[in-house]
């Protein structure tokens, strides 16, 4: 570290381990939110949980220390799951203490899923209570190396997420500090992922921190983010893509929330107020075709292509009024919406 670059928002360190990353971010925004998680509750009512920068980096040494004491200190820990708070800190942690994180998609066939477990020669499994029966049918199959199950939720029978947080807590409370004094190798093997396999049966990549550290610094770079953005974190974390976006986020004090499902997706860029969007073309077009839609319906066809025509002869003098002409408009993605990210393809 840490030669600096500028870009007109901020001054980009450059990294070379997302601990690096984090532990800077936790400098700059230590109490503001970085993750924002909604619980249902019985009575149907909803709460919000924030958590901030410093609970985030707490929660990920907690955890880790907590996966050291299994005795999974540079061993193999597979994420299986949803988008959700859990599902980061697992990440980040595996990251921090030379735990290879293996992120697997939670939508593969059980046989698929089992068979991705056994090439990656997991030792531990972090994962999602919506998918007990597939772990359930892994875990009575006896193939795997798997001698953890711990569940993000509750499930009884199964280690869960929480009691690891809370016996890492405790232990850091007690003194000890193996986890987060480890030293990171920034060019060792920290992540392990499958290709689609939409073409042939899926290939297991390697990836070392530096890699992601520098991407993230590269998209730092020419993406304006900024510490009062909210981002919805939409893509599977599974893909790199997604994955690294996160770091990317937290890297500039972003607010994160996570989405209800595809099907929410435009009530939860108006309950969040959503600001960034990432998302991969089809998603986008998909959003843009039902933007398209509600002008025809609203017969303003002929309306809008007038002020595009206005609004871009005003952008050559850098009179910017695209928020005031389109208000409309982006009141239906949250009215917040500064810009989406995407990228060309989503092989993985």
């Amino acid at each position: 570290m840490k030669i600096k670059e500028k870009n007109k928002f901020r001054d980009i360190p450059k990294f070379d381990t997302i601990k690096e990353i984090i532990y800077n971010s936790v400098k700059l925004y230590p109490n503001e939110i970085a993750f924002v998680t909604k619980v249902k509750k019985e009575d149907k009512s909803i709460e919000y949980i924030n958590h901030t920068y410093t609970d985030l980096l707490n929660d990920i040494n907690a955890f880790g220390t907590g996966l050291y004491d299994l005795k999974l200190k540079e061993k193999r820990v597979a994420i299986v799951g949803r988008n959700r708070y859990e599902w980061v800190v697992t990440h980040i942690s595996n990251l921090f203490g030379g735990i290879v994180s293996v992120p697997i998609d939670k939508e593969l066939q059980v046989n698929e899923l089992e068979d991705s477990l056994i090439r990656s020669k997991v030792d531990a499994i972090v994962f999602d209570e919506k998918y007990i029966e597939n772990i359930e049918y892994i875990k009575q199959n006896g193939k795997t190396n798997i001698k953890e199950f711990i569940c993000m939720g509750n499930i009884e029978g199964y280690k869960t997420f929480n009691e690891v947080l809370k016996k890492g807590y405790e232990k850091l409370k007690n003194g000890e500090k193996d986890f987060i004094d480890y030293k990171i190798d920034p060019y060792k093997m920290s992540i392990l992922l499958f290709t689609s396999g939409t073409t042939s049966k899926s290939k297991a990549v390697m990836l070392c921190q530096k890699g992601i550290a520098t991407n993230v610094c590269d998209m730092l770079m020419v993406e304006g983010l900024l510490p009062t953005d909210t981002n919805i974190a939409f893509l599977p974390f599974h893909h790199i893509f997604g994955s690294t976006c996160i770091i990317v986020m937290l890297a500039a004090g972003v607010k994160t929330v996570f989405p209800d499902g595809l099907r929410y997706i435009k009530q939860n860029l108006i309950e969040y107020q959503v600001s960034v969007f990432v998302g991969v073309p089809l998603l986008i077009d998909k959003m843009y075709s039902n933007i398209e839609k509600e002008i025809k319906k609203q017969g303003k066809e002929k309306l809008i292509k007038r002020v595009t025509k206005i609004s871009n002869f005003l952008l050559k003098f850098h009179i910017d009024l695209r928020r005031v002409i389109f208000k409309q408009v982006l009141n239906q993605l949250g009215g917040k919406m500064r810009f989406v990210i995407s990228r060309r393809s989503s092989t993985w």
